[in-house]
């Protein structure tokens, strides 16, 4: 549903459905779903405080999880659960060492999807845009 002005606007079944064959047009990816499986797991993995902690030490250097328990100040029972959701969102690698695991960060995916920046480019931000710039709400562009 789309809400115009103070009336909410329902699209027709068959509506909906051209919106989704348009969805896919402009965004590919919305059909491939091992990539949308994958890019939902990175983004659960990003919606915790403690991940993200754990990202940015691991950015210093590989650590140990005793290591990560020691910087944070946190269970190692829990940290086992976060560092398998970064293990398997893949921004970061796991390696045995004799009895230790080592972790490292995925550098490459940490970049492409800014994880660790601390504001976004003048450019991306939304909120800069000027009035004459394309942001119509869906409903009234098909007017």
């Amino acid at each position: 549903m789309a809400r115009v002005g103070s009336q909410t606007a329902k699209c027709s079944p068959e509506e909906c459905r051209h919106i989704a064959r348009e969805a896919s047009t402009i965004h590919p990816v919305l059909d491939d779903s091992q990539v949308i499986t994958q890019r939902a797991r990175v983004f659960q993995a990003l919606g915790n405080e403690t991940r993200l902690k754990i990202l940015g030490l691991l950015s210093v250097r590989e650590l140990c999880t005793c290591d990560i328990a020691s910087a944070l100040g946190a269970a190692a029972s829990t940290l086992a659960h976060h560092l398998r959701m970064l293990v398997e969102a893949e921004l970061v690698a796991a390696r045995q060492e004799g009895k230790f695991t080592l972790y490292s960060l995925n550098a490459g995916l940490i970049r492409r999807h800014r994880v660790l920046e601390t504001r976004a480019k003048p450019s991306d931000d939304l909120s800069r845009r000027g009035p004459d710039d394309d942001r119509r709400p869906a409903m009234e562009a098909r007017k």
